[in-house]
């Protein structure tokens, strides 16, 4: 019985901590927030030569509205990003979701997986190869590219964003 109830009590204290996560007001999470905000804010770096250049400067995010994941903000990027997909057959690429830092963080990961699939799903049927896409994975409201919380911030971290892999 004691047993049980500490363990109970640790997992209470646990899962009330909410210090660890991103986006979380105490000065430890501050930092690490700061630290990707600055990782996302600057333009993508190309290591991988003038293809993985031409990726990062034709690939758009595609923005969600608050607790949606099967219709983007903006449409037309899933387009131009599927049109230049399809003409470059041999790029292959990961598809990362993300959601904002409102609710809950499990909710907020199954929400950026739903995104991440959905765009998966819209992109192979367009045409493009489903063998091009690596993964596609839900981020939740890890890595946000912007920290405040308000309604800009949180618009500006509901997306779902594609990235190069090398062959």
């Amino acid at each position: 019985m004691k047993c049980r109830l500490a363990f109970a009590v640790t997992a209470l204290l646990l899962l009330s901590c909410t210090g660890m996560f991103a986006q979380q007001d105490n000065q430890e999470s501050s930092s690490d927030v700061a630290f990707w905000v600055a990782f996302w804010s600057h333009p993508r770096v190309a290591l991988f030569g003038p293809e993985h250049a031409a990726f990062n400067s034709n690939m758009q995010e595609i923005l969600f509205p608050y607790d949606d994941h099967t219709g983007p903000s903006n449409p037309s990027a899933l387009d131009d990003d599927a049109r230049w997909l399809k003409e470059h057959a041999n790029d292959r690429f990961y598809i990362n979701g993300y959601a904002s830092s409102r609710g809950e963080l499990i909710y907020n990961l199954v929400l950026s997986q739903r995104r991440a699939n959905y765009v998966k799903r819209e992109l192979v049927s367009r045409g493009v190869p489903e063998s091009q896409i690596v993964l596609a994975v839900g981020w939740g409201e890890l890595y946000p590219v912007c920290p405040e919380k308000n309604d800009e911030c949180w618009k500006q971290n509901r997306r779902v964003r594609l990235s190069y892999s090398p062959n």
